[in-house]
């Protein structure tokens, strides 16, 4: 089929007509399919027209053009157009499911960062520091009662000695017990030589595809 006439509409090309259909483009105008506002193109034209610039009564062949009516040169209307929201459409494609996790299976563009071991190592380290400093203060406050009252004094003022070095041994306990388990949280959880490992958003696993 030769095409006789183009038509465009808002940069894209929406209908072509052969010679033999050139007589329904007044029928089609008049129904609305092809508005006055839209371009048309035909064989031995530099560019592009109006279609309100032509008297579609009696349209010519592609051979002998028409001339259009008076009016200013328009300017050319490119073939294609690329609308501009395709290009992020296609990035966020890309960029969509870059990771999927071995152990729970979904995917996840950007891993979670984990507790570096070495930070808990620091956190247990330093519990434990604490936990020596507490004991040293209750060897401290026990030999500084006996050094002043001797190893027996008054049944009250060993009571309240008692009960700060009972209390002061709990929280020693309590710190070196924290220590101990930031340990194995480091060893265990997070990996004991491993620095701020990558892992999972979903899971939390070390273990998913690159």
């Amino acid at each position: 089929m030769k095409i006789a006439y183009k038509f465009a509409r808002a940069g894209k090309v929406f209908k072509e007509l052969s010679e033999e259909d050139a007589t329904l483009i007044p029928h089609l105008i008049k129904v609305g399919e092809i508005l006055p506002t839209d371009d048309y193109w035909m064989p031995g034209m530099q560019t592009w027209n109006k279609v309100s610039l032509r008297d579609w009564d009696a349209p010519a062949t592609s051979d002998t053009p028409a001339t259009p009516k008076p009016a200013p040169t328009p300017q050319p209307i490119p073939q294609q157009q690329k609308p501009a929201a395709a290009a992020p459409a296609q990035n966020q494609t890309r960029r969509a499911a870059l990771h999927e996790c071995m152990s729970c299976k979904k995917t996840f563009n950007e891993p979670a960062k984990a507790v570096s071991g070495y930070t808990v190592i620091g956190k247990a380290v330093k519990f434990f520091l604490i936990s020596v400093a507490v004991q040293i203060v209750i060897g401290v406050i026990v030999g500084i009662y006996t050094t002043m009252v001797g190893p027996f004094g008054s049944p009250i003022g060993m009571i309240l000695v008692g009960l700060v070095v009972f209390a002061l041994a709990i929280v020693a306990l309590g710190l070196f017990l924290m220590a101990v388990f930031e340990l194995i949280s480091a060893s265990v959880t997070h990996g004991l030589y491993r620095a701020n490992p990558e892992r999972c958003p979903n899971c939390g696993s070390t273990t998913f595809s690159r």
